[in-house]
């Protein structure tokens, strides 16, 4: 059950709580808790970005990069992942990029600390119940690469259908695989949560 903790202003989404997450906007202050994990390669790479390699280049990113992109598309915010009752930030699920007015796509990343318990899936669930009623989002995509098995497990169980497999790619590495694409539509979202 998603508890919505403030009003939503039109850009930045409201706090929120899960079963077992707290879902906030990430500050300058989490920039310690998010190198811990956007530095490892198993996280990096798999979310289409390289290893962060120095602390202030996650500081340049929350201060600069971030914003700036979420300006630019018309992004609302996304979140930082805390479990309740602990104060570390453990990953993350955003809206990263805009394909049209009502169509957003999301991604998420995870410290391997936490892989495996749920927590990616819970967390997408909320930012999906989101997209869809407080900002009245026709589809949500996500893109994940082939080889990236666990992140195809949690758009399958989250109700996503495969839509293009775009084949024979270079990922971030430089290395050939397949770009998968899923959709979910709001009305498959709603039967399914009816």
């Amino acid at each position: 059950m998603l508890k919505i903790l403030e009003e939503f202003d039109g850009k930045i989404l409201p706090n929120v709580e899960t079963e077992r997450l707290n879902l906030r906007q990430r500050t300058i202050a989490d920039a310690a808790d998010i190198f811990t994990y956007a530095s490892l390669p198993e996280v990096a790479y798999p979310a289409g970005f390289p290893p962060i390699e120095k602390i202030e280049d996650e500081v340049y990113y929350l201060e600069h990069v971030l914003p700036k992109s979420q300006a630019e598309q018309q992004l609302p915010s996304g979140y930082g992942i805390k479990l309740k009752g602990e104060d570390k930030m453990i990953g993350s699920v955003d809206f990263n990029h805009r394909h049209a007015d009502d169509v957003l796509e999301i991604g998420y990343t995870l410290h391997p600390d936490y892989w495996g318990q749920g927590i990616v899936s819970e967390a997408s669930a909320a930012l999906i119940e989101l997209g869809f009623t407080l900002l009245n989002l026709h589809k949500l995509e996500l893109n994940c690469y082939d080889t990236n098995k666990q992140s195809q497990r949690v758009v399958e169980k989250l109700g996503f259908t495969l839509e293009a497999r775009i084949r024979d790619r270079k990922d971030v590495q430089g290395n050939r695989c397949d770009d998968l694409r899923y959709g979910l539509l709001k009305s498959e979202w709603e039967s399914a949560h009816g």
